[in-house]
């Protein structure tokens, strides 16, 4: 046995991916959101992936920046004292983030199957 493997430990990245793939795949087979989403999802991963993670990592800090109405500088303060806790602080956090932006996600998925265009 490798020494190395012993002590190696799994990427938490690829974990919270397939966590965040498999809990999004679990609201599709719900009926609460679109399989759209996971289907998109999936697409914005594997492009993420493609990129230089110092590429991928501005755009998506620019994004959330404005999504968010925060300047850029201050999301990188945010994400810095999010990066600076113990990684299962830090997974609770990400987890409490994804629900909230299911929650979002359901909401305008019922609202465009059960009202539509209300017009």
């Amino acid at each position: 046995m490798d020494p190395s493997a012993e002590h190696s430990v799994p990427d938490q990245t690829d974990a919270f991916e397939t966590w965040l793939l498999q809990r999004v795949a679990h609201a599709v087979e719900a009926g609460e959101v679109s399989a759209d989403l996971l289907t998109d999802l999936q697409a914005e991963m594997a492009e993420a992936h493609g990129r230089p993670s110092e590429e991928w990592h501005t755009l998506a800090v620019q994004e959330l920046a404005e999504r968010f109405d925060l300047s850029v500088d201050r999301l990188t303060e945010l994400l810095a004292a999010l990066e600076a806790q113990l990684s299962v602080t830090r997974e609770a956090f990400l987890r409490r983030f994804v629900e909230a932006w299911l929650m979002q996600q359901r909401d305008a998925y019922e609202a465009n199957h059960n009202g539509g265009d209300n017009g």
